[in-house]
């Protein structure tokens, strides 16, 4: 009978430790989730704010973009008036020096030979600077966005 009391006595103890152990764990295991979700929450919360920062400069990039390309166009319509007058230009030069003596007309005709090419080249090199110019403004624009999204995502402003 003491040894069936002192089971019953040692049962009920460990019982009550493992019930004790169970609800530390429990708890624990409750507290560890309870930070879990807060740090997520955190996290979405971080994650949100540089997605709504990284949208914010994509739409300012797309003005940026936008008014370069408006400018880039009207600087093609000046262009296309500076190749008319280039092309004026050309055909004066070809045919004005057509009805003169030999001697004359060979060193008039070098000359106009020589205005025909520089108006060519300044045609020419009018078209180069037109796409270098829209497309270092293209790269300064993804540039600076890029910066500009990299100070807010990291809190550098």
């Amino acid at each position: 009978m003491l040894c069936a009391g002192a089971y019953w006595c040692y049962s009920r103890g460990y019982q009550k430790a493992d019930t004790s152990w169970k609800f530390q764990w429990a708890q624990r295991d409750l507290t560890d989730a309870t930070a879990a979700l807060q740090h997520e929450v955190t996290e979405r919360a971080k994650e949100q704010r540089r997605q709504h920062a990284a949208d914010e400069e994509r739409k300012r990039a797309d003005e940026e973009l936008a008014k370069i390309q408006a400018d880039a166009d009207a600087a093609e319509r000046a262009r296309g008036g500076l190749q008319q007058q280039l092309a004026a230009v050309q055909r004066q030069l070809a045919g004005s020096e057509t009805g003169r003596l030999s001697a004359l007309a060979a060193a008039s005709q070098a000359k106009a030979e020589t205005g025909i090419l520089l108006a060519q080249l300044l045609g020419e090199a009018d078209d180069l600077a037109g796409k270098f110019a829209k497309e270092a403004d293209e790269r300064y624009v993804a540039g600076s966005t890029c910066e500009r999204t990299w100070d807010k995502v990291t809190g550098q402003n």
